[in-house]
């Protein structure tokens, strides 16, 4: 028969793919794609950079790290992905509404007889109340109290998780600005000492040549000989030293700011006499709230409590019962039925019985889980106090040894300037000379490295109390804007003045209630908190 060669066909058809589909075999990635790849992130890491011109400043420079550095852009595109998924959560609230269709055929009719149960004889000849071939479809709606119920708590964990990758997002900046900072001053101190040093290590050189044909010649006494050789050695050893220092400095500025590593550009040098903050607008205590309320590991403890806490309030409802409100628009093609159209609604009630057993082990695992988060976040809050004042401490070490090596620098400079006014750098021999001119170069590298580790100390100070370089809702699209808004986000914390700590609540008392869209991610943000920067250019 036609229907039955169909159905075969059909069967076999359906067995194919079936044994296809358990075919699928692992398939590795040639070396050759794996090269087309890898040429392809190449021309798409810089690509739409604008070219640096000029002198870079550090203001351009860290407004290009936030722009273009890809730990930045990661953080950036995983909140935007929790937002996403939140949107998605306050979606999954939304009650069932399905639509279907569909059409059902068979070789015969669904014919049925009847039988006595008393005289075990057929009561009535085969006969159907349905067509062979027919047509069907609905529209179903159906809303389960139940799984509202758990999906408005997840909704609000969901919100709070955005709000984490927030948080996390403000971490990755505080640490970029801070590594971006260091980096740039290293970079000055660089281009300004490493001409400097070149020269006197070809002159040591020269010198520890002559040294070797003085001591084959035995034109000096051999310990005298041996003494200025060691000397020429350690003279030599500390400008190599001091020469691979500071050559990678550049190179990991250039990574910061996600420049080519080839790229030849030039930094702002810092000043002879930079200024410095001496001290800060704030006390020791004011710096320890600040830490406590604003650092982002513990704002997102916080948010992590909070959604620990919503997971209590959803494994007590899921304990609930559960009810359906139910209702559809039918439709049936059968030419035996006296309405073809027709509307149906009911209500379902149900109850898992097993969930009395259980109940009590669920809710004290999650009650346990909000005292695990607490118990965290006061761990991690003595810590941060820790790091607020062996910050502070380091930093008013860090200006102490900023004045004393500015103070050796400049009795150096003092020295060679009195030398060579005296005439006597002639006269001097040239294992003095070259000595002489490694310690002024020395002075000068130590008070620049002063210089950088007070600006470290400065920002681990500033991120050691949670405050940002830009507020965390300002869009990072246009460089230029960028970069005004970061060089005025630096202007009084480069003198040691910080933003008041904010110890009023809002007026309208907030809750935990995050279901709404008004409190997606950027709306909690703070707007007011910087972080500081070098000395002004």
């Amino acid at each position: 028969m036609p229907a039955l060669r169909l159905l075969r066909s059909t069967s076999a058809s359906a067995l194919l793919l079936l044994l296809g589909a358990c075919a699928v075999a692992p398939d590795p990635i040639r070396p050759e794609q794996h090269f087309a790849r890898a040429q392809a992130d190449v021309g798409a890491l810089y690509a739409n950079q604008p070219p640096i011109t000029g002198p870079l400043t550090q203001h351009e420079a860290v407004a290009r790290a936030l722009k273009y550095n890809y730990d930045h852009q990661l953080a950036l595109t995983e909140a935007a992905l929790q937002d996403r998924q939140f949107d998605v959560a306050v979606l999954n609230m939304m009650p069932r509404l399905a639509a279907s269709a569909g059409y059902t055929g068979r070789n015969n009719e669904n014919a049925s007889s009847s039988l006595s149960i008393l005289t075990r004889r057929q009561s009535l000849e085969p006969s159907t109340s349905q067509d062979q071939h027919r047509r069907t479809g609905d529209l179903a709606f159906s809303w389960n109290l139940l799984d509202f119920g758990v999906s408005y708590f997840q909704a609000r964990q969901q919100a709070d998780r955005a709000m984490i990758a927030v948080e996390r997002r403000r971490r990755v900046v505080n640490n970029i600005v801070k590594e971006v900072r260091s980096a740039f001053w290293r970079a000055g101190t660089a281009q300004r000492l490493l001409p400097r040093i070149d020269p006197l290590m070809r002159e040591a050189e020269k010198a520890l040549a002559a040294n070797t044909q003085i001591e084959a010649e035995a034109l000096a006494p051999v310990m005298q000989t041996l003494e200025y050789r060691k000397n020429l050695l350690q003279v030599i050893s500390q400008l190599r030293r001091l020469r691979s220092e500071l050559s990678v400095a550049k190179a990991q500025l250039a990574a910061l700011i996600n420049v080519p590593p080839n790229t030849a550009f030039t930094v702002e040098e810092p000043p002879n006499a930079p200024e410095v903050p001496r001290s800060l607008s704030v006390d020791v205590a004011t710096l320890e709230m600040m830490g406590l309320s604003q650092r982002p590991e513990l704002r997102e403890e916080a948010y992590q409590e909070r959604v620990d806490r919503n997971n209590l309030y959803k494994e007590i409802t899921r304990l609930l019962p559960g009810l359906s409100l139910l209702g559809s628009l039918n439709f049936d093609s059968n030419s035996y039925l006296v309405n073809n159209l027709w509307a149906e609604a009911g209500v379902r009630a149900t109850f898992n019985l097993v969930n009395l057993i259980s109940a009590p082990a669920t809710i004290n695992a999650a009650e346990t889980q909000i005292e695990v988060a607490k118990t965290r976040r006061m761990a991690l809050s003595v810590a941060v106090l820790t790091q607020v004042n062996v910050s502070y401490q380091q930093f008013v070490r860090a200006v102490e040894t900023f004045d004393t090596a500015q103070e050796i620098s400049l009795v150096e400079g003092r020295i060679a300037k009195a030398v060579n006014d005296g005439g006597l750098a002639q006269a001097e021999p040239e294992f003095e000379r070259i000595r002489r001119g490694l310690s002024a170069v020395a002075a000068e590298l130590d008070r620049d490295r002063a210089f950088t580790d007070l600006q470290g100390a400065l920002g681990n100070l500033y991120t050691s109390v949670g405050l940002d370089p830009v507020p965390v809702s300002v869009e990072t699209d246009n460089l230029d804007a960028l970069r005004i808004l970061v060089k005025a986000s630096l202007a009084d914390l480069d003198k040691g003045k910080l933003p008041p700590l904010a110890t009023e609540l809002p007026a309208a008392k907030a809750d935990d209630k995050t279901d709404d869209k008004a409190a997606a991610p950027v709306a909690a943000a703070p707007a007011t908190t910087l972080i500081v920067g070098g000395p002004a250019s």
